[in-house]
């Protein structure tokens, strides 16, 4: 069976660099990694609770919230919001796809953003040919890392856990998809050391380039 290797979008094959670049140019500087955690927290909260909340509005809400508690009203929430539409791929990106799919490995996006935002940045990015598939949690009502996001995914690929493998930056991405079953691939990019015991991911890397070796070996 042929090897699914499943991407997560925002940090991983997207930079959140035009998103830090629109804080700062509105003032609020030194704040995107403190916010962008807060999101990923309120998404998961609501998961717990059985709750979901939609990323979009987790963005707002949270961003809102976290500039009334800096002090920071005068940043405009809309114009941050539209970063996100803005942001560009990570180094090395179209040629990790590239090798990967000329090697026969399936290609697919597994996200918490929406699928229409998700697949406005691959197409204006010119890399949504690589992928067979773009599956955002909207159609789970559950964010990652639960393990039902990844299933999901699996079974609309008719993939089996054994031969996929998920590749993000973010630690509990990786944790969640190795409770379901996946190899993974932590690109570790912003982190130096991985944040949960026990369960290390399949493989460590510092570049996008590094990913295929991994899958392929």
């Amino acid at each position: 069976m042929a090897k699914v290797a499943i991407f997560d979008l925002v940090g991983t094959l997207f930079s959140l660099d035009a998103v830090t670049e629109r804080l700062e140019r509105e003032g609020a500087r030194g704040l995107s990694d403190c916010w962008f955690q807060e999101i990923i927290q309120t998404s998961m909260a609501a998961t717990l609770a059985e709750r979901y909340l939609p990323f979009r509005e987790v963005v707002e809400i949270t961003l809102t919230n976290f500039l009334e508690i800096q002090g920071l009203t005068e940043v405009s929430v809309p114009g941050v919001l539209e970063a996100f539409d803005e942001l560009r791929p990570e180094d090395g990106v179209h040629d990790c796809l590239k090798r990967l799919s000329r090697d026969g490995v399936r290609l697919a996006v597994l996200t918490n953003s929406s699928k229409l935002s998700a697949v406005a940045l691959l197409k204006r990015s010119g890399l949504a040919d690589f992928f067979e598939m773009v599956i955002s949690t909207d159609e789970v009502e559950k964010c990652k890392p639960h393990p039902s996001t990844y299933k999901f995914i699996l079974d609309r690929l008719d993939a089996e856990p054994e031969d996929s493998w998920m590749a993000a930056s973010h630690g509990w991405d990786i944790y969640g998809a190795a409770t379901a079953g996946l190899h993974t691939v932590w690109l570790m990019n912003r982190d130096r050391r991985w944040p949960f015991p026990g369960l290390p991911p399949g493989a460590t890397v510092s570049t996008l380039e590094e990913i295929p070796a991994v899958i392929l070996s």
